[in-house]
């Protein structure tokens, strides 16, 4: 068994994935970690810079296949995952150069199964970079574990559900598949490791740099894609009813998924609006208003929870004079 698997999806990332994979071969890390890269039938150079690195670094192994999506990708290189810690990288983004070491020392000194960690935001990490902490976690819990169980609900809107921002012990999600041809699959899978999960713990060091607002990402959409959302949320409820927590967090959860409704709905395609407003029409939330009002949420929670509660009683029109009035569609 090696100690780190990492994996890294990729899919026309000609002018990131040179710089991914500088980050990871040149980690300060002694200990023993492969890179397991996928190939999801690019159409650039990304193929041949993958095989070029493969052939440089015999820790890399190059996996090509056929164009199946960012899930399967994902789910291909688990398959192949020998390492007793696995981390996710993105393949525009990178990572720190001690991130390997330093998550590595801190899982095994703490027999942590997951480590939630800070991470950078940026176009080209020069200019317009944010960085991401989780202030209110290091004082609830700091150097103590928590789990679904133990943790207060804001826990659950708090922590980032990417899965690049966590550090997992492989036998705790080898076999938690990435859900296939789904956008949004993070949320989900989050829900599945936050409900097995026994100790996870928050590393406050910046150790992920993520590349945002690159419109041909591969979980970037405008378009019929955009309608994943409502999937995956559904998803993540039926993971939490049959681990039975979703009363416990059915609020956190709603408020978080009509933010990211609110979200799609901004970017999306004109021409879609009105299908998209019929999806959240007919979806069966199933919460009444009044019990948002027990819960301390966010203030971009409270506005999406306000504008969903809009649409739910009123028709197309009025919803769409409603988005412009408040400059949120053009």
């Amino acid at each position: 068994m090696t100690d780190i698997s990492v994996t890294v999806p990729i899919y026309n990332v000609e002018n990131f994935l040179a710089r991914c994979l500088n980050s990871i071969v040149g980690q300060t890390f002694t200990g023993d970690y492969e890179i397991i890269c996928v190939d999801d039938g690019s159409t650039d150079k990304s193929g041949e810079i993958l095989d070029e690195f493969a052939k440089k670094y015999p820790n890399i192994k190059a996996i090509h296949q056929n164009n199946q999506g960012l899930s399967s990708a994902r789910n291909t290189a688990l398959k192949h995952v020998t390492g007793k810690y696995t981390m996710f990288v993105d393949s525009d983004d990178f990572i720190e150069k001690r991130a390997l070491e330093e998550l590595y020392n801190y899982a095994e000194s703490h027999n942590a199964e997951v480590v939630i960690f800070d991470y950078l935001s940026g176009t080209d990490m020069v200019k317009n970079v944010h960085k991401h902490t989780l202030p209110d976690i290091a004082e609830k819990y700091g150097e103590t574990p928590f789990n679904i169980d133990t943790a207060e609900k804001f826990v659950y809107h708090y922590v980032p559900v990417s899965t690049w921002a966590k550090f997992y012990l492989t036998d705790l999600i080898k076999d938690i598949k990435f859900e296939f041809d789904l956008n949004n699959q993070d949320v989900p899978h989050w829900a599945e490791v936050f409900t097995k999960a026994k100790d996870i713990y928050y590393y406050p060091k910046t150790l992920y740099f993520y590349t945002s607002r690159r419109d041909d990402a591969i979980t970037v959409t405008k378009g019929v894609k955009t309608f994943d959302v409502f999937r995956a949320f559904s998803l993540a409820e039926k993971v939490l009813r049959e681990a039975g927590y979703f009363d416990k967090f059915k609020a956190i959860h709603y408020s978080y998924f009509f933010c990211n409704i609110l979200n799609r709905m901004v970017r999306l395609k004109p021409e879609l609006r009105r299908e998209f407003y019929e999806s959240v029409k007919k979806y069966p939330f199933d919460i009444e208003y009044e019990e948002f009002d027990k819960e301390d949420l966010l203030e971009m929670e409270t506005n999406a929870i306000k504008i969903i509660r809009y649409m739910k009683e009123h028709d197309f029109e009025a919803t769409d004079r409603m988005m412009k009035n408040n400059r949120l569609w053009s």
